[in-house]
Parts: C-alpha cells; structure tokens; sequence
C-alpha cells in the first residue's frame, strides 16, 4: 500500500475529485482526505497502477492545483475494498490557501444556456473556479468555515455537491438561484431599487452615474470611460487629479483600446485575471482623462460572473476602480463608499478577507509586479533555506507583511498606502488570519530602520527578538530570496526613500552583500532635500535645490514662485528642515521637474513616470550620456545637471534629453559595477528598487549588464518596489540572528 501526504494548493480546486476519478480509473482503493495539513491518500492495488497514479498526479494536476510538497509511504495493505472520498480531518499543522480564480469558461458558457438551471445566476462556480481566499474563514477549507455557510444547499446543489464525478464536487461556495446569494441594485441611501440588478446598473452607467460595484474581494468604483464628463466627477469625488485609472472590457473590444501580444493576453486570461498595463491605442473611445500624460493604459477583463453579464452589453468600456478612499483599504460594504458612489450593484455574501486587484506590467524578460494581491495571495513562494517562524512587517508605502515558517513565506495581500488607522486595524485583521490557517506563531520579527513607520512601531510592540532592516539591503534580499540565491551578490537598489544607517535619506544604493551582511561601495551623491516630503510632493523645489548647489541660475523653472525660492534657499543656507539624500527617485524628479513636466505631483512617482515616457520606445543603442563623476564610492551627476540646463537653454527637445538622462543612469550603474566586480570578482548582480519599474531603465540597465558578462536577476513573482520590503526583511533577520 502507498501513502501519499501532499501540501500545496490541492483544497478548493477540484483536487479530490481528480484523485478519486484517476484512482476509480486505475482500480486503486484506498481513500482521500483533506486534512489541515493539506491531503492525505492512502491507496492498494498493483504496482504498475500505483507507479501509473503518481505520475499522473504529478504532471496532470487541475488548472489551479499546485502541489508544493509530496511525502509518500510504503505501508502493508489495510484490506480496503473501494476508494472513497473521506471527512476532513483537523491536524496540527496547516495546509495553503487557493487564491481567488476567475470564473471558467464551462461556468461561463452554463450561465448564458437558457436551459441551464444557473442561466444568468451571478454565483455560478465549480472546483475549478471562483472565490476561495476572500471567503475562507479557517482551513480546512470546507463549507461551514465559509462566508457560504448560512447559505443552504437545495437538493439539486447538494446532488451535485456529493457526485464525486461532478464538476462540482466539493465546490464549496456551489449555489444557484434556489439556495444561493443574491444580487441587488440599492440607491445612495442604501434603499433597494427593484427590477432587474444588471439592467439597473447598466442604466445608471450610461446616465453618467458612479456604481460602487461589490466584487470578489472589495468594491469596484464604476463609471463609463468614455463619458469624459462622468470621468471627471469620479476625479473630484475620489480626490485624485491625475492618477490612471484601470478600465474593463469584454475580450472581442480589447483590440480597440490598446496593443497587446497573445503572450499578454494569456496573462489577462489567467486564473489570476490581474490588471494589465498596455500601450494605448490612437484612436480609441476611451477619454483621456482615464490615464492623463500615460501613454500606457491599465485593462483587465471580467473575471467575475456579474462581469460577464455587464459586458454583454456591446462596446462598453468601464473605469473598475479599487473601492477606497486615499490609498486606503479597499471597502468590503457598500457603507464606507457612500460619499462616493451614486448607486450599489451589491449582494449578500459576506466577504471576509479583501484583496485589492493585481497589477503587471509587461516587460521583454520578466514581467513587473506594480502589485501583487487577488489572484496571486496567498500563494507561498520557496526560500532558499529554512527560517524560524517570522514575521517581516514591511515599510510605509506599498504596505504588505510577510510570515515565514521553514522554506516557505506567505505574502498578505496589499493592504494599503498610508498609515492610517484604518490600514493598521486591516494590517492587524490580515496578519491574525495568516498566523491562524498557515499555524504560524512568530518567535521573529524584522522591520524598517525608520522609527515613524507605522510598520515600525508595530514591530517593537510586539514583545518578540527585533531586528531592524536597512530599507534597501531589504529591497536586495527579497529579489535575493525570490530567485534562490543564498550567496553575496552586487545589489543595486535604486529607490524614492529608504532610512540610511548614517541619517541619511538612501536611494540610489549599490552595495556588496548576501543576507547577514552587506557594503555599501557606490552610491548618488548627497544632495539637499528641503523639507522632506513637501519637496516630493513638489518636484520643482528639488530642482530648485540641486541646481543651487550646481550653481546653476534656475531662472528657468516653472511651477515655482520667487517666495518659494527665497525660503528654499534660506533653508540650505540655514541648513533648516534640509535632509541630505542619494535618491534616485529624487534624482528623476529633479530631471523632470527642469523639463517642466510636473513640477508638482498629485501621485507617488508621478514626475519619474513622465520623464519615462518621453523616452517611448526609441533605442538608447546610439544615444549619448551626459558627463558625471565616479570617485571614492560617490557617482557625482552634478555634471549631468549642468548639461541638462545647457541642453534646455539651447532648446533642445525635451525626449532628446529624456533619452540622454536615461543613457546616463545607466552608464554610471554598470562603470561603478563593474568596478566593485574588478574588486570583488563578484558577477551575480540583482536589480531591486521602485525606480526598476521603469521599464527604459530596466531593459536598458538588463542588456548593458549581460554584454559586461554579468549574470541579471529582477524580480518575477514580486514587486520591485516596497510590496516586496517584508520578504527581504525575513530573510536578513533570520541571518543576523543566527549570526548574532
């Protein structure tokens, strides 16, 4: 007799009913079992059959199923005379969590059958399909431990919920409009309107309307993209000027709106549904006003049943924004959006768990996480070596933890961008639930330098051994983990801001280093921030800034009043309120903020991003740098900003000069690499840091690298930005403690 106890994703996607039909096909008996620590079978019969069960199972596995682990045990022969699918079992120990799947195409093409009994039921699900992360309320994931427990199953979903040849075995939010949840459309006041839910919301759409949409994991904010004046009222009523939103549509309408690949589009069609940046198409019924000065724009297709039937109106095109507000949590009840929305299309199944959209961006190599949540969480991901039980509690923007027991590190969702006390209080909700299901009780925490995070303070109140990360050491360790390496490597971390160990504001970092230690051998040279973050919000005092100390007459900036300049250069005179820094980030700024892109910004990256695009997609091949300086560990780009006022002076164009930035960023990265590679025979090279989601520097930076003999790693599975923070905190934190 065999034994088999697997780990992995193998509860909620159709994982037992695979077994027991390949085990009835092979004349196997025995049993399968879902267990908190994942599955467990027991199987009797001939050899060859046995040897021919586990090759199936591992390589013909359900879409969704993932086995991570796989135990397996030879046993003499029980006697059993049948195999049978058991009751789950409550162990010690825990198994992982499916993430939330977009609806199948069989789900789909059963809800417009008219003579299905599920026609145009908006819960329709199967095992290969449908919620699973935002309903589960403890493992093992069964029906009474989800938010579809108060819902009971007529005797048509219960056949089918028994039938272990049924694709709907064991599904376990299976419903339909007997026994199911319902949709219904409500008017501001939480008043149900009645008629038709679809019909109503697609009425009010198209009167220029705001619909608070209730999905999967949150709301959506809704309104139609090619309504310029509907666009514009969301703009006001969300306070956010400038910001792209993301927009839905059906598959036959994407062509019209953007240009993609068939690679790209398999990504959009993935179980994971994420949100995808594209090049925007010319001609296009999308207003502008949806993504302003991008030449990119988010889209995602319907991943839900209730967005297939919205779509199957013909050329419709919908801004499917996160339901929040100010970079809050994402909203799981119609209330928290009230001063928003104009009307609900909501429903009553609770949902326990938010998970905001995921965000990619498609790049030549790797793609890039923006933002790594529904579809994706909570996925672990494989460390290369074995951790005590950790928690990494992350930084302040991007704001997502990490817990890590053994080889294994599970990322929350994204949980939100301030430090408000909302997302402390959905930090703290998220973080009990994952040390709940993965049986993970931290005896480690690891945080940021910075002493005003809200992550921080979280850490230290914690009672538990504390270790606290450089921010862009952190950064390098999480690409470090993510692909396996656990050897010193030459770190580049290229960000907006990241607590020095000298004071310093830190961000354009190369350092030497493997998890326990690192040095920093090239860095920006320290420029003078005045004021901190009210010179990030306000590009153009930077550049005010670095041009004093290039002694450059910055008569030419625009977005700045003469007031504004007087009390700026009081304060670097004065040395008030003025923090040194070697950002990159800060640096883009600057650059941009001298072309008079965005001498002020409304959102987190916003100048940078501008001053990317104008690049579009011309080759840097044969474009020249701007000169700077490379001495005793500090790249000074003070020539590169007098060569940029001469080249504005001169009125050169501005993606001339965008180019040549560019160009330069990258030739200074790989001549001081290649100089710490000289030094340290070191040729492994991680590219981490926000600043790596601009794809001209990324690509740019990847080529040059590998021509110089250096072998590249970026981030696939992560974000290169501070999404990913945590992760490379668990990992330092356990070295040093070992260390130590």
């Amino acid at each position: 007799m065999k034994r088999f106890e697997i780990n992995g994703i193998v509860q909620g996607v159709g994982f037992r009913p695979f077994v027991y039909n390949l085990a009835r096909k092979l004349k196997l008996n025995g049993y399968v079992l879902n267990s908190t620590n994942g599955v467990e079978i027991e199987l009797e019969g001939t050899k060859k059959a046995l040897i021919q069960f586990k090759d199936i199972l591992l390589n013909e596995l359900p879409p969704a199923a993932k086995i991570e682990e796989l135990v397996e045990f030879d046993l003499s022969d029980a006697g059993y005379s049948d195999f049978e699918i058991r009751q789950s079992l409550s162990k010690t120990g825990s198994t992982f969590i499916s993430p939330d799947l977009a609806v199948c195409k069989d789900c789909v093409q059963e809800l417009f059958k008219k003579s299905d009994k599920r026609h145009e039921y908006t819960f329709i699900n199967c095992t290969n399909c449908g919620p699973r992360y935002s309903i589960i309320e403890k493992t093992p994931y069964d029906r009474p431990v989800t938010s579809m427990k108060t819902f009971e199953m007529c005797s048509f979903c219960e056949s089918e919920y028994r039938d272990p040849t049924n694709r709907r075995f064991h599904a376990q939010p299976i419903a339909c409009p007997v026994c199911g949840p319902q949709l219904k459309f409500l008017d501001n006041n939480l008043n149900e309107i009645f008629g038709d839910p679809i019909e109503n919301c697609l009425k009010y759409i198209k009167e220029g309307k705001i619909v608070g949409i209730k999905g999967i994991g949150g709301f959506h904010i809704a309104c139609d993209a090619t309504d310029r004046k509907a666009v514009a009222e969301l703009r006001r009523r969300k306070n956010r000027p400038d910001k792209p939103f993301a927009v839905m549509c059906a598959e036959e309408n994407l062509q019209n709106i953007v240009e993609y690949n068939s690679a790209q589009l398999d990504l959009l069609k993935s179980v994971a549904a994420p949100i995808v940046l594209f090049p925007k198409k010319v001609e296009s019924p999308i207003v502008d006003s949806v993504a302003p000065y991008n030449p990119n724009l988010g889209v995602f297709l319907p991943y839900a049943p209730h967005h297939h039937q919205i779509f199957q109106k013909p050329n419709l095109y919908l801004i499917m924004t996160s339901g929040n507000l100010n970079d809050e949590p994402i909203a799981s009840d119609e209330k928290e959006l009230q001063g928003i929305c104009d009307y609900f299309l909501t429903h009553n199944r609770p949902i326990l768990n938010r998970t905001d959209d995921s965000v990619i961006r498609p790049s030549k190599r790797k793609n890039i996480f923006l933002r790594r949540s529904r579809g994706y969480v909570p996925s672990p991901l494989k460390l290369p070596f074995k951790t005590i039980p950790t928690l990494g509690t992350g930084a302040e923007l991007k704001i997502s933890f990490a817990l890590a027991k053994e080889d294994s590190i599970w990322m929350s969702p994204y949980i939100g961008n301030n430090n408000s006390k909302e997302t402390e209080d959905f930090f703290t909700e998220t973080l009990t639930k994952f040390q709940d299901w993965f049986k993970i009780k931290p005896e480690l925490v690891a945080c940021d330098l910075q002493p005003d995070f809200m992550t921080t303070r979280f850490a230290e109140k914690l009672n538990l051994p504390l270790v606290k990360v450089q921010h862009h050491h952190a950064h390098v360790a999480a690409v470090m983990a993510e692909n396996m390496l656990d050897e010193p490597v030459i770190g580049i971390s290229y960000d907006g801001t990241g607590y020095g160990l000298d004071g310093a504001i830190w961000g354009g970092e190369i350092f030497v280093g493997d998890y326990q230690n690192f040095e920093r051998k090239f860095h920006l040279k320290y420029m003078p921030l005045p004021g901190g973050d009210a010179a990030i919000k306000h590009p153009v005092r930077i550049a005010f800034s670095y041009l004093q100390q290039a002694g450059e007459n910055p008569d030419f900036l625009t977005g700045i009043s003469e007031i504004e300049k007087k009390i700026i250069f009081k304060q670097i005179t004065n040395n008030f309120n003025v923090f040194q820094t070697s950002s990159m980030g800060r640096l883009f700024d600057c650059i941009s903020a001298m072309l008079g892109l965005f001498p002020n910004i409304t959102f987190e990256a916003q100048s940078a991003m501008a001053l990317e695009f104008l690049c579009g997609t011309e080759s840097l091949e044969k474009v020249p740098s701007y000169s700077y300086e490379i001495d005793n560990g500090v790249i000074d780009f003070i020539p590169l900003i007098k060569a940029v006022t001469n080249d504005i002076r001169q009125k050169k164009s501005r993606t001339e000069i965008a180019l040549r930035f560019h160009k330069t960023v990258i030739d200074f990265t790989v001549q001081a690499v290649q100089k710490v590679k000289k030094e340290t025979g070191l040729s492994k090279i991680v590219l981490s840091g926000g600043v790596m989601q601009n794809n001209v520097l990324l690509e740019g930076l990847y080529s040059e690298l590998e021509k110089n003999c250096f072998t590249v790693f970026t981030p696939s599975q992560l974000p290169s930005n501070d999404g990913a923070i945590s992760a490379g905190q668990v990992m330092i934190a356990n070295r040093v403690m070992r260390r130590d």
